[in-house]
């Protein structure tokens, strides 16, 4: 393919993501599957792109978006307001990334008769929600408004499990051996390493930009610093998507964890990230993602229909998991649209995605198989929680949703309107 042509659609599928996230606001539709399906049709469907074409700049791209992912999602989570909302989100956090971990786990083994330590990585790396498409959602139907900061919590704080704990069980993975104890113990010090490094590259990036004014006027001195950080932290073999993910959450938070020594030091933390830098981050998250999700589009393996169909009857399984979990840990008054809102509220995004492609770039036998059912439950969760919030929008769904959960308390309850 020749380089302007490139360069064209490249244009192409900047104006298109773009389109996707006007139809999303517009119609309640996540612009990934927009964006998959454009990937699809160019790679399996009509062989235009083949994922093998992209070469070492495909592992060069998913560690680009992991690292700005990672760090986004960082800023974004909030200390203050996790731990104002923790009571309210912790029981279905907990439970429904446990129970999708284990249900998952246990169809991988049962269904591709993958090894334990595979199957692990896959319930892990989807025991999350993705909170790009459940914020989107819970601001276009009526629930209470405690009702949505718990889905959008659980979406941030998922994060923390779907992305440290695959990337421990991949070091365990290349090696080939699983012991209890030993998992246990390089989880929590892979994860107390990068709470370290990050922490402490927080405070360092903080005292250099305020010492050198001429670095607030840039707009990727921060990334520059974080490309550093993860580098040196991947040197050293400890693991720089953590690390990546823990500077975000430190950057975002810096006056939670400063001490009081340290206040003189280190001068005007909340500064460190201005609106415009903030604004830049996501332009460019969003830039990345939109390549990425027509990158999975184009990786999905269509020629092995029975995995792709298999994702489907995963999710399935999970959705179904996913009400249980509702049903055990959902106070017994909470209104009828919002047990049921929070039922199927699971699609799996951009985290679960980068971290499926891991294995395969690392070159382990299981990785393309991971990578493929993957991306097929993350397409197909997408898609049945497209379709379920339509139905209950519509309030064709809501005499099953009594049926499974009875009837709750309060007026919405009588009503599955759209908010706005």
């Amino acid at each position: 393919m020749q380089t302007p042509v490139i360069i064209i659609i490249i244009g192409l599928f900047i104006f298109w993501g773009h389109f996707l996230t006007g139809v999303f606001e517009r119609r309640s539709i996540p612009d990934v599957l927009g964006l998959m399906f454009i990937g699809i049709l160019i790679g399996p469907v009509f062989h235009l792109v083949d994922p093998s074409s992209f070469g070492k700049f495909g592992s060069l791209f998913s560690n680009l978006v992991l690292i700005f992912i990672l760090f986004e999602s960082g800023t974004d989570l909030k200390i203050a307001e996790v731990k104002s909302s923790f009571k309210e989100s912790a029981g279905i956090t907990t439970i429904g990334f446990i129970s999708t971990w284990i249900t998952t786990t246990i169809l991988s083994m049962v269904i591709f008769r993958l090894p334990l330590l595979s199957s692990l990585f896959i319930g892990a790396a989807l025991g999350g929600t993705s909170s790009a498409v459940v914020v989107g959602l819970v601001k276009k139907i009526a629930v209470k408004p405690k009702t949505a900061t718990t889905l959008i919590i659980e979406s941030a704080e998922t994060d923390v499990f779907t992305l440290a704990i695959p990337l421990s069980i991949l070091g365990f993975m290349l090696t080939g051996e699983m012991q209890a104890h030993t998992l246990v113990a390089q989880f929590i010090s892979s994860l107390v390493m990068a709470l370290v490094i990050g922490i402490f590259g927080a405070f360092l990036w903080s005292f250099i930009i305020n010492r050198i004014q001429t670095l607030k006027a840039t707009k990727f001195s921060t990334p520059a610093f974080l490309f550093i950080l993860y580098g040196i932290t991947e040197y050293l073999q400890f693991s720089g998507p953590l690390t990546a993910l823990s500077f975000g959450i430190a950057i975002g938070n810096l006056p939670y964890f400063e001490p009081r020594l340290l206040e003189r030091i280190v001068p005007n933390q909340n500064i460190v990230l201005p609106e415009a830098e903030k604004n830049f981050f996501s332009e460019l998250v969003f830039l990345l993602r939109t390549f990425f999700f027509v990158f999975i589009g184009v990786s999905i393996q269509v020629n092995r229909v029975e995995w792709l169909l298999w994702g489907a009857v995963i999710t399935m399984a999970l959705f179904l998991v996913r009400i249980i979990a509702v049903k055990l840990v959902i106070a017994r008054n909470t209104p009828l649209l919002d047990k049921a809102t929070i039922s199927f509220m699971i699609p799996k995004g951009l985290g679960a995605a980068v971290i499926a492609t891991l294995p395969f770039q690392q070159g382990h036998e299981d990785g393309i198989i991971i990578q493929s059912v993957c991306f097929s439950v993350i397409l197909f969760s997408t898609l049945y929680c497209v379709v379920l919030f339509f139905l209950l929008k519509k309030g064709f769904s809501m005499p099953l949703y009594k049926a499974v959960f009875g009837v709750g308390n309060g007026e919405s309850d009588k009503q599955a309107g759209v908010a706005g």
